[in-house]
């Protein structure tokens, strides 16, 4: 009798005491299964193509060779041309890649000691409270004097004075052209990609190599712009942009930046640093430039990516720090976060990037050995928007409403992926100020591409995409730590002022916590174990 009641349980499809139930006419047993939450197919696309900027070897647009190549006939001999090119290329190799990585003086390392010493003791009774906002000036000024210091000792080495001639002009603009359009569209690529709502109608142009950052936003905007301002102070390089962009419309040329008052959505400064004269010039310069751009207008200032140029974009990107509020200014790229940078402080690296881009046909210039025919381009920069950022705005990346928002809270890949055996390895640079060591393995466990019943979205590993990224590319996944140090040769001076920064920083925000109580202690001894105690 029992067997033929479990019989009649299983035709029913009745439910049984232990909660599994049975299929009527099947006897199978299976358990209940919630509904997916996955993404979309079209929402993995749109994080791929946010956090993956990152662009392969590029190509000039054709018109543009022509141009380039007809210039090149203006020469009688192809090989002087070539010997005129490679000579000016070594006297600026001369200037920009003889510096030195080094740790940089920051005006954000104020504090010195843990301990107060006397001067400090005293400072804190009431009668001398007065004296306090004197001394914080000295100790930023300080810092200021040591930058300005070693500009002075750096800028002083090798100066030199290009004259363009015709024959220069010309040779100069074949040798640099290639690179300079492939780093400009990469950027301007980049800003299209993360921030849709900008549009530059005003444009002001203050670039060492004529027309390319011009020929990259035509690509990529498709001239959608009013008016463009070319500042050039030679004749011979303005006349060959007005050569090479006479298809691109309502392009104007002035001798120097003065001689206007109007105001611009897009201000672009390339390679233009190193012929100002010191720290204070170039400081000014951008200030001004800054002053010149509308609201939701964007700054970009490109150099070359050497220890030279990161150290004048270091002082620049300091002074809008320490200068302005958070509210009236974001850094949309290279940087994930508006603090201290750390590459700066770790005294063997800087913050540089890769474009490779492919070169002239060797029969209308030879730049270099015949067998290659491409380009692997340094380069340096700076992306900053006059308006408040989404790091401002919200807390956290899950309160951030759209993928573009979300972006601004992803690690930035800054050096070149180490891919091995079942893993990967990424140098990245994250949110506060932290240079780390990320692994990515095979065989961990893939919860990507899920969302939770609140809409908030679980990241996995990323194995896959881990493969694929680029020097330079955004990491839109779970972060596992393999080192906090991410090259483990910080001074242990500058590890001590940054620990007690971080501890400064919990403290002043009152976010709440979004792990339990274990992994908070795991999180604190990574910390402990980076910032020293």
């Amino acid at each position: 009798m029992k067997i033929n009641g479990f019989i009649k349980l299983v035709k029913l499809g009745i439910p049984r005491m232990d909660g599994r139930r049975t299929i009527s006419g099947r006897g199978f047993k299976f358990d209940k299964i919630s509904e997916s939450q996955s993404l979309s197919a079209e929402e993995i696309e749109e994080f791929d193509k946010v956090s993956m900027i990152g662009l392969k070897t590029l190509k000039i647009p054709e018109h543009a060779r022509q141009k380039l190549h007809n210039l090149a006939k203006q020469f009688v001999k192809k090989k002087d041309l070539e010997k005129l090119g490679r000579y000016m290329a070594k006297q600026l190799t001369s200037r920009n890649c003889v510096e030195l990585p080094r740790v940089l003086p920051s005006k954000l390392l104020c504090e010195t000691k843990e301990e107060k010493n006397k001067i400090e003791k005293m400072l804190d009774k009431k009668s001398y409270k007065c004296l306090k906002e004197f001394i914080s000036q000295y100790k930023n000024k300080s810092k200021e004097i040591e930058q300005v210091a070693l500009t002075h000792a750096e800028d002083s080495r090798h100066k030199i004075n290009i004259t363009f001639f015709p024959e220069v002009s010309i040779s100069y603009t074949l040798h640099n052209f290639n690179g300079n359009y492939g780093i400009m569209y990469r950027i301007f690529n980049e800003i299209k990609i993360r921030a849709p709502d900008f549009s530059a109608k005003k444009i002001l142009n203050y670039s060492a190599v004529p027309a390319a950052s011009i020929i990259a936003f035509s690509e990529v905007y498709n001239c959608s712009h009013e008016k463009i301002l070319v500042v050039e102070s030679s004749q011979h390089l303005a006349s060959i942009s007005k050569y090479i962009l006479d298809n691109i419309p309502n392009v104007k040329y002035q001798m120097h930046l003065y001689e206007n008052f109007d105001s611009f959505d897009l201000v672009v400064i390339s390679h233009k640093l190193l012929s100002l004269y010191d720290y204070n010039s170039r400081n000014i310069f951008i200030q001004n430039l800054w002053n010149k751009l509308e609201k939701n207008g964007i700054l970009i200032i490109v150099e070359n990516g050497t220890p030279t140029g990161f150290r004048m974009l270091h002082s620049i990107r300091e002074m809008f720090i320490t200068e302005l509020k958070y509210n009236k200014f974001h850094i949309i790229s290279p940087c994930p976060h508006e603090n201290i940078c750390p590459l700066a402080l770790t005294g063997k690296d800087w913050c540089h990037f890769s474009q490779r881009t492919l070169r002239l046909s060797h029969h209308i210039y030879c730049k270099g050995s015949q067998m290659k025919n491409t380009d692997e381009e340094k380069f340096s920069y700076l992306v900053i928007r006059k308006c408040e950022g989404p790091r401002t705005k919200y807390n956290s990346e899950n309160e951030a409403l759209t993928v573009h928002e979300k972006s601004f809270f992803w690690p930035r890949v800054v050096m070149p992926t180490i891919k091995a055996g079942k893993h990967v390895l990424l140098d990245v640079c994250s949110y506060p100020y932290n240079f780390e060591r990320l692994v990515v393995t095979k065989s961990s466990s893939l919860i990507s591409n899920l969302k939770t019943k609140t809409g908030t979205i679980l990241k996995g590993y990323g194995y896959k995409k881990a493969r694929k990224i680029l020097w330079g590319d955004l990491w839109r996944f779970t972060k596992r730590i393999s080192r906090p140090d991410a090259r483990l040769y910080t001074p242990e001076s500058t590890k001590n002022i940054l620990y007690r920064l971080y501890l400064r920083q919990k403290r002043r925000s009152n976010i709440k916590s979004v792990v339990d109580s274990k992994s908070q202690a795991y999180y604190n001894s990574r910390s402990i174990q980076y910032y020293t105690s």
